[in-house]
């Protein structure tokens, strides 16, 4: 997950591809039903609470919904560790009451995608912290029967802090983030055993502020401070799946598709300085010569154990990264096990455990997550 070296190898030109791919690349961070099925929840429906890769689920909620989490995560390479606790998001599902159909509303805050990572070599040790934080506001409707249409307007906040200490020197880059996004999507429930789903999430557009700090422990006069400021768009994602679901086992598969060398950075003040042009027409030229398309996969299942209200969901996701050389087979893969448990008749016990593995630079690494957070129906 970490491309804190590779900030190391473009610092000195300022700013390169990697940076501008650094915000959308992470950990998916969202609700305990979300993350346990693996995140294929483009064809969820009801059954999957929270902000969905797909908003048109919303139209099948009959009832309202509140949803919370706290999470304590992990990230290990070789002998280091970095541990962080905190509060994933709140989201909120409310229907309205129409003549026909169906309108719901939904809203909340939620970590969208974590970043966590440390590691050491000959010469630093590296250390980075941060996530990106989604405001959301999405409406569904039925526009026909059994089919379902929805949008989602997201407000995206965050920062990443990441140090590269050395044994004199010490390089901090603090990137905050600020935009905004888009999704639409249907939902189509052909029966009560199958539906299917097709959602977009529309370019991503963030503006950065990267504060960097050089600090010179024996030459303080060395030391000194700069801000790039500069803007990302993230490349239209596309997700599509199915939901298959009988007495006490529901299935659900998604793909997701994204063109990486759509990845697109804009800067008024960044250039090139043996050129004096501006720094977008190389960095997009390098963007679109080292990124690549990537088709994720991802698979879930939901299982009621008989005579009893309580839920076990377990998922899978393999993740290729869009770019090659730096992870074996060019993949991240996840599993993920959790459970649903009422306590009252209104309101239920959450949890989950997720974990990312990987092997980078010939060097196995892995984040683990375990959650723990209450639904609340009515």
């Amino acid at each position: 997950m970490r491309l804190v070296l590779l900030l190391t190898i473009n610092f000195i030109c300022a700013q390169g591809a990697y940076d501008v791919l650094r915000p959308y690349f992470g950990y998916n961070n969202s609700q305990i039903t979300i993350n346990s099925i693996g995140n294929a929840t483009v064809a969820s429906g009801f059954t999957i609470n929270g902000s969905t890769s797909n908003p048109a689920n919303l139209g099948a909620h009959r009832f309202s919904s509140i949803q919370s989490s706290l999470s304590n995560k992990n990230f290990s390479s070789d002998s280091n560790q970095l541990t962080q606790t905190g509060f994933n998001g709140i989201n909120i599902i409310m229907p309205i009451s129409v003549y026909r159909g169906s309108l719901v509303f939904s809203g909340g805050v939620q970590k969208e995608i974590d970043y966590l990572s440390t590691s050491t070599d000959n010469i630093y040790m590296y250390s980075e912290e941060g996530g990106l934080y989604k405001w959301n506001f999405a409406m569904a409707v039925e526009f026909a029967k059994k089919i379902f249409f929805g949008a989602e307007i997201k407000y995206f906040t965050g920062s990443d802090n990441m140090t590269e200490f050395g044994n004199e020197i010490t390089y901090n880059y603090n990137p905050v983030y600020r935009g905004f996004g888009f999704s639409i999507g249907m939902l189509h429930s052909i029966s009560r055993f199958f539906q299917y789903g097709i959602s977009i999430d529309l370019p991503t557009s963030l503006t950065v502020k990267d504060n960097f700090t050089f600090s010179n422990l024996n030459n303080t006069d060395e030391s000194y401070s700069d801000t790039w400021n500069y803007r990302t768009k993230k490349p239209l994602v596309f997700h599509g799946g199915f939901g298959f679901f009988i007495k006490n086992i529901n299935l659900f598969y998604e793909i997701e598709w994204a063109d990486w060398k759509n990845l697109e950075f804009s800067s008024s003040e960044i250039y090139e300085d043996d050129l004096e042009l501006p720094a977008s027409v190389f960095i997009n030229q390098e963007i679109n010569s080292i990124f690549s398309s990537t088709i994720s996969h991802h698979l879930g299942a939901s299982i009621r154990i008989p005579l009893t209200p309580v839920k076990i969901l377990t998922g899978y996701e393999y993740l290729p990264v869009p770019f090659s050389g730096l992870y074996d087979s060019n993949i991240r893969e996840s599993y993920s096990a959790g459970f649903s448990m009422p306590i009252h008749k209104n309101i239920s016990l959450e949890g989950s455990y997720v974990s990312y593995f990987w092997s980078y630079m010939g060097v196995d690494e892995s984040y683990d997550k375990y959650s723990f957070g209450i639904n609340l129906s009515y």
